[in-house]
């Protein structure tokens, strides 16, 4: 549905009653994120539209809604007198805010400015850093990217680093083709605004006075929970979530388990909190006042903000170990100062607290040797990525982080397996087993042999048999009796020892008419089994 405003501008825009609908039933109002459309709540509007109207609506240059010229310095204000000009048109006098990244900052823009409307806000990924000056670096960092006014560029790292879905899928393509709709022009409106009004915009926030939650996903890269604690913790009334395994996008990664903390919120938002204790309130005083900007700290005391990184990370670990930093290869130093372990152990927990750290990589080690020991290591691969340079690593006292996803062979098979287990369709089953199989090898853990990864290789290995026992079962149901025994060759790959993956494949070479090889996996299996005992052996 269009929406036409005393401009002339065109709002495109969707509102939907409550299948459930009674007399008290609230209006929700879903502002979707810079480079985004009204179809980005599509996974989650499931979830609500039995309880709750809903509206949802493209903001100016997004999606299929118009876009104008406009005085960039009354931007704030226009964004708001659209929405409220929609609201106006349905009759909706009050509502609930549920919005996404830059969404957050029009829905706290709207209710600095119609406050009596505005019943609670429900912000997810709230883009906002620790200073202006972090905010402006990041802003740069995306113009650059649009240098050529080319959207895609763009899209290609924050739409990746938005969901944790993988390329290809249509949940992703989907993302992409809302970024394609975007105006070039409105994007670098709204970025240049909301980078010189960080400031305001954390004010607003402080001082937000109304029921607020503020949701962020355990694997965002671009505001990770840490940074989003740390901004939640500068309002008293904020309460503040992680949804685990999302990423920036927490509600298309998952969203029932988004809906279900949002309904939590809804039902308890004005029940009576007991007085603050005044010890414990005076116990976190000093870092209520740094957070404030009221206690000023030496660099010792607080870490600097993360930025984003400027390059991009690729490591192969599958075959032989490689390292590159946007296409070039980094050459030598990985042999020295455990280079090559602290960089295995950062992809597969990418923000690593460091005792674990320690504890895993250096176990034998005393803890303030093992702290010092990782210290050394830690400057050492900084130096190995540039970091000064790319950013691609984050350091303070408590936890070491990878800023941005790596591309690396093996987190794509340990994706590939996860989605393979999972999946209920036949035809999408086959096609990613088939796949995950296209990269293993006699040599898959060959960049794995630390003790603190074998629960991982354990894990993936009993995976991966799995999934061959599946695909052999098919293939030897259709006939396909030479790739049901590849299939379990790889069993026997992974478990040696699995006397019946023996007596499979040689079955299934008797079925296929080679009964040569039928009679050596027999002998094999003769060979492998234990010899029964004689009657009376042990007498």
């Amino acid at each position: 549905m269009k929406h036409t405003l005393e401009s002339g501008l065109q709002l495109h825009y969707e509102y939907k009653e409550a299948k459930q609908a009674h007399e008290n039933t609230r209006t929700l109002v879903l502002i979707h994120g810079m480079g985004f459309d009204l179809t980005s709540w599509d996974r989650i509007v499931p979830y609500m539209e039995d309880e709750f109207h809903l509206l949802r609506y493209d903001f100016r240059g997004h999606g299929q809604s118009g876009t104008d010229s406009i005085d960039p310095s009354k931007l704030a204000w226009i964004y708001v007198e659209h929405l409220d000009s929609l609201l106006r048109r349905l009759g909706i006098e009050q509502f609930d805010i549920i919005s996404h990244g830059a969404g957050c900052i029009i829905g706290l823009y709207y209710t600095k400015v119609y406050p009596a409307k505005v019943r609670s806000n429900v912000m997810l990924s709230l883009p906002l850093f620790n200073s202006s000056s972090t905010a402006g670096k990041y802003a740069d960092y995306r113009k650059n990217l649009v240098k050529h006014q080319s959207m895609s560029a763009l899209a290609g790292h924050v739409v990746p680093n938005a969901t944790l879905f993988q390329p290809g899928t249509p949940e992703i393509n989907r993302l992409f083709a809302a970024f394609a709709r975007v105006s070039f022009d409105s994007y670098i409106e709204l970025l240049d605004f909301f980078a010189g009004a960080h400031d305001e915009i954390m004010e607003m926030f402080k001082k937000h006075t109304g029921p607020l939650l503020l949701l962020t996903g355990e694997r965002d890269p671009m505001y990770p929970p840490y940074l989003s604690g740390l901004i939640a913790s500068a309002n008293p009334n904020c309460r503040f979530m992680t949804v685990y395994n999302a990423s920036n996008m927490l509600f298309y990664d998952q969203p029932e388990e988004t809906y279900k903390q949002i309904r939590m919120f809804f039902d308890t938002e004005t029940s009576n909190r007991a007085p603050l204790d005044p010890y414990l309130l005076e116990l976190h005083s000093d870092f209520i006042g740094m957070v404030n900007g009221e206690a000023q700290l030496d660099d010792t005391s607080v870490p600097a903000a993360p930025v984003a990184p400027v390059a991009r990370l690729k490591v192969t670990l599958l075959k032989s170990f490689q390292v590159f930093l946007d296409d070039t290869q980094v050459l030598g130093g990985w042999g020295r100062r455990s280079a090559k372990e602290l960089l295995i152990y950062l992809l597969l927990h990418p923000g690593a607290a460091r005792d674990q750290l320690c504890e895993d990589l250096w176990k034998d080690m005393e803890n303030t040797k093992a702290r010092s020991q990782l210290r050394v290591c830690l400057n050492h691969l900084k130096q190995l990525l540039n970091n000064e340079e790319t950013r691609l690593l984050y350091s303070d006292n408590q936890q070491i982080s990878l800023m941005a996803p790596v591309d690396c062979d093996l987190l794509t098979l340990l994706e590939n397996t996860r989605l393979a287990v999972k999946e209920t369709d036949p035809a999408r089953k086959d096609s990613l087993i088939q796949g995950v199989f296209q990269q293993v090898d006699d040599e898959l853990f060959r960049n794995l042999d630390q003790d603190w990864n074998l629960n991982l290789r354990t894990r993936l290995e009993i995976d991966l048999v799995a999934l061959a026992h599946y695909e052999a079962d098919v293939l030897a149901k259709l006939g396909k009796y030479t790739r049901a025994i590849a299939c379990l060759k790889y069993v026997i790959l992974f478990n040696p020892e699995e006397y019946d993956a023996y007596e499979r494949i040689a079955v299934l070479y008797e079925l296929n008419q080679q009964k040569q090889e039928a009679r050596t996996w027999h002998s094999k299996l003769a060979m492998l089994q234990p010899a029964p005992e004689k009657p009376g052996a042990r007498l």
